[in-house]
C-alpha cells in the first residue's frame, strides 16, 4: 500500500453527541472522562475525533482565553481535532429532540452564526499537519415543513458561509469544509437530490469548494440505496465528500406466513419505540415504490392493520455497529451497506474522506441492550472502533500509523 492510502487507527474516532454535553464545561468534563476513556482502551497515544460542539459551547469558545484552555485540553488529552459535528444546534439528550433537531435549520440566521464559530474554533484547534477540516451539518431542513422561500434563504445563508470560509482559508492557510448530511425526510434524503443540488450549486456559488456532502451509512440504508453505487454516482458527479459516517441501521424482516410470529416481531420492536429522538422508517411496498413514516410508531401501527404490505422496515435507529442480530433473529443491523462502504474506499485507494463513527442512540437502546454503566458504554465505543479497525484491516486500508494528513474532499 503506498504512503497515504488508507487510514492508521488513530485517524478513526468517534462523534462525541453520544455524550451529553451541551454547555463548554460539560463538553471539557466529557474529553477528559469520556474521550480519554476510549482513547486508552484502544491503547493510543492520540486519536482523531468529531466533537459535537453545541451552540451555547462555541459561544463560550469564543472567548481568547477559553480557546486557549480548550487547545491545551485537546494536546493534554491526545485529542486530534480534525472534524466537528455542527448538526445538532442545542439540546440533544434532555427531553424529546425529534424534529426539532433540525432547527434552526439552514434559512435561520442562527444556523449560520453557530457554524461560523464552529469554523474559527476548527480552524484554530487542527493540528499543524491537517489542512483541512470538515463539519457535517442540516441537510438545508426538514422537508415536511420546506418550502421554496425557505430554499431562497438556505442557499443566501450557504453562500455567505463559503464567503467566509474562503476569507477564514486565506487568513489562516486552514481550510474547513461543510458538509451537507443527507438524512431520510429532509430536502436532501438521497443521492439524486444531491447531485441535483450540488451541480446547480457548482455552478452558482464561486466558493462552492467550501461546502461538500457528508455520507451517513444509516440514512443510506434506510433510503434502500446500495452504498457503493451510491458513492460510484456521487463521485461520478463531482459531489465532493467530505466525511463517510459509518453507522449502522435497525432493519426489520417481518414474517409473512406466521401472524403470531408476526405479532411477537412487532411487539418487539416496540421496545425500540422512545421518546427523545426521530426515527424515520422506509419500506417498500409490492411495487418496489418507496413508503415512508415520520416516526416508529405510525409505523408499527400501520404494519399491525395492514400485516401483508410489507415484508421489510428500514428504521433509522443508530445502533452499535457489530451488531448482526438484536433480540429477534429477524432484527439486525444494515451491516452490508457498511460493507458495500468499506468495499468502496478499497476499490477507490484515492479517496480518502474522514471517517468517523456516529451511534449517539447508546443510552436509548431497550433495556436488554442499553449499557447498564458508563464505563460499559464507553467498552462498547471501544469495541466499535476496533470492529471498524478490523474491516479496514481485511481490506489492507489499516496503515501502522499516520503517513499523511487528510486528502481533500473529492
Amino acid at each position: 500500500m503506498s504512503a497515504g492510502m488508507g487510514w492508521a487507527a488513530a485517524q478513526v474516532g468517534y462523534c462525541s453527541n453520544v455524550h451529553p454535553t451541551h454547555d463548554l464545561a460539560r463538553l471539557k468534563a466529557s474529553i477528559e472522562q469520556h474521550f480519554q476513556g476510549v482513547r486508552a482502551q484502544r491503547g493510543l497515544k492520540q486519536q482523531d475525533s468529531g466533537l459535537w460542539i453545541s451552540a451555547l459551547a462555541a459561544t463560550g469558545l469564543q472567548q481568547k482565553s477559553a480557546q486557549a484552555e480548550f487547545l491545551e485540553l485537546l494536546q493534554r488529552s491526545g485529542l486530534r481535532l480534525t472534524s466537528l459535528n455542527g448538526f445538532p444546534y442545542g439540546q440533544f439528550h434532555e427531553g424529546a429532540v425529534k424534529a426539532a433537531v433540525y432547527l434552526p435549520s439552514w434559512a435561520e440566521p442562527k444556523r449560520l452564526a453557530y457554524s461560523l464559530e464552529l469554523a474559527q474554533i476548527l480552524a484554530q484547534a487542527l493540528p499543524a499537519d491537517c489542512h483541512q477540516g470538515v463539519i457535517s451539518t442540516v441537510p438545508l431542513g426538514y422537508a415536511a415543513t420546506w418550502s421554496p422561500t425557505l430554499q431562497q434563504r438556505a442557499e443566501f445563508q450557504l453562500r455567505e458561509l463559503t464567503t467566509s470560509l474562503a476569507r477564514l482559508h486565506r487568513e489562516t492557510g486552514k481550510k474547513i469544509v461543510f458538509c451537507l448530511e443527507m438524512e431520510p425526510d429532509c430536502v436532501l434524503e438521497n443521492t439524486d437530490q444531491a447531485i441535483a443540488f450540488f451541480r446547480r450549486w457548482q455552478t452558482t456559488d464561486p466558493h462552492h469548494e467550501y461546502l461538500a456532502l457528508c455520507f451517513d451509512v444509516c440514512h443510506q440504508a434506510v433510503m434502500f440505496e446500495d452504498c457503493y453505487r451510491s458513492l460510484v454516482r456521487l463521485r461520478q458527479a463531482r459531489v465532493p465528500i467530505g466525511k463517510i459516517q459509518l453507522s449502522n441501521a435497525l432493519v426489520c424482516r417481518l414474517p409473512s406466513v406466521d401472524d403470531s410470529r408476526r405479532e411477537r416481531v412487532l411487539k418487539t420492536l416496540r421496545d425500540f419505540c422512545e421518546t427523545t429522538y426521530l426515527h424515520q422508517v422506509k419500506a417498500l411496498d409490492a411495487q418496489d415504490r418507496l413508503v415512508a413514516w415520520a416516526d416508529l410508531p405510525a409505523a408499527l401501527d400501520d404494519c399491525a392493520k395492514h400485516p401483508d404490505l410489507f415484508s421489510e422496515l428500514r428504521i433509522h435507529f443508530h445502533i452499535p455497529l457489530f451488531s448482526e442480530q438484536l433480540v429477534l433473529p429477524e432484527l439486525s443491523g444494515s451491516q452490508i451497506a457498511l460493507a458495500q462502504t468499506f468495499d468502496y474506499l478499497a476499490d477507490h485507494r484515492e479517496f480518502r474522506p474522514v471517517l468517523e463513527v456516529e451511534t449517539y442512540s447508546w443510552g436509548v437502546l431497550p433495556a436488554q441492550l442499553r449499557p447498564t454503566t458508563e464505563h460499559a458504554q464507553l467498552q462498547g465505543i471501544a469495541a466499535e472502533l476496533k470492529w471498524v479497525e478490523e474491516q479496514l484491516r481485511q481490506r489492507q486500508l489499516l496503515q501502522p500509523q499516520a503517513q499523511e494528513t487528510y486528502a481533500d474532499a473529492l
